[in-house]
């Protein structure tokens, strides 16, 4: 009985939170719309979709993602009329795309109050998450790779022809994402169970010892790609502020964090869109860890000072490396 209790708690205590940004981000979106603004959004990154293989009108999948949170991209993919054509290769490219550049501007603040400046992290999530997704679908053009239909477990939201409908359509959308959370929660708590939580982070750890991430550091690391930024950032800025940190740990953390936090539930998610999970668990966590130790052996030959004032800021305490 308090298993469930407990469990009925971070449900509820995960669809409030969400629920509290996606509700006001729909009504805005569908403004935006009603204005003509998103076919201007459309038009902006239009040449980025078609860089990385994708329909045009998935750019306002993209921005949303970027802007909130998976979920709410969940929804605005549910109104696309996106048929036959969408193959599990774009599918896959879409779904790390959404893996590394979604939530920036929450998850950003928490990377600014751990001590990483903001525009390195921009730069690393989103640079090197196109960068991939576009090495991607080059492969993807190349090999024909899963140039199949992609299987999307997602009822398809259509486009309402007046408010009212609209409403009913985003209500059914919500519902489903509640089902979601339930769904994932039951899910992680099982896998925390038997086990499986432990076992990625026994996994984890030399390979952040190898990346030159400290002990103390690659633990809280851990705690980030398996329960979430939240989580690991929250843990991070608290050891931060007791200065037993080097500030190229905490970048390395948060690189790492960044780009593969919430391993479990966030692959679970762009699975919904047809994502393969070959892409989204594997090539990801490949993809991070060689971006973190790429950045940390380049950090090697840049002064304290060139850190401070392009890659760490200060609220990291002052202390010698």
């Amino acid at each position: 009985m308090n298993k469930i209790k407990e469990l009925s708690i971070n449900i509820y205590e995960i669809t409030y939170e969400l629920f509290k940004i996606m509700i006001p981000t729909l009504i805005v979106v569908k403004l935006l719309e009603e204005l003509g603004f998103v076919t201007i959004l459309n038009d902006f990154f239009a040449p980025l979709m078609i860089l990385l293989g994708l329909p045009e009108e998935i750019s306002l999948v993209f921005t949303t993602t970027m802007l909130t949170s998976p979920y709410a991209g969940l929804i605005v993919f549910s109104a696309l009329p996106v048929d036959m054509s969408f193959t599990a290769a774009q599918a896959s490219v879409l779904g790390l795309l959404m893996l590394f550049t979604h939530s920036l501007p929450i998850e950003i603040i928490i990377c600014r109050k751990a001590g990483v400046r903001a525009r390195a992290m921009i730069f690393i999530r989103l640079g090197l998450g196109i960068f991939s997704c576009y090495l991607l679908n080059l492969f993807f053009q190349f090999t024909g790779y899963m140039n199949y239909p992609a299987t999307i477990l997602l009822p398809n939201l259509e486009s309402a022809p007046n408010l009212i409908s609209w409403g009913i359509s985003q209500l059914k959308g919500l519902g489903m994402i509640l089902i979601i959370i339930t769904v994932l929660v039951i899910m992680l708590d099982f896998l925390k169970y038997i086990g499986v939580e432990k076992l990625i982070e026994r996994s984890l750890k030399p390979f952040l010892n190898f990346l030159g991430v400290g002990e103390k550091a690659s633990t809280i690391a851990v705690v980030g790609v398996t329960l979430g930024i939240g989580f690991g950032g929250g843990l991070l800025i608290k050891e931060v502020k007791t200065g037993k940190l080097h500030y190229k740990d905490v970048f390395g953390v948060m690189v790492l964090v960044g780009m593969l936090h919430s391993i479990i539930e966030d692959t679970a998610i762009v699975s919904l869109i047809g994502a393969n999970i070959i892409i989204t668990l594997f090539l990801r966590t490949i993809l991070a860890l060689c971006f973190v130790y790429i950045l940390m052996r380049l950090g090697l030959n840049f002064t304290k000072d060139f850190w401070q004032k392009w890659i760490t800021n200060y609220n990291i305490p002052d202390y010698k490396p």
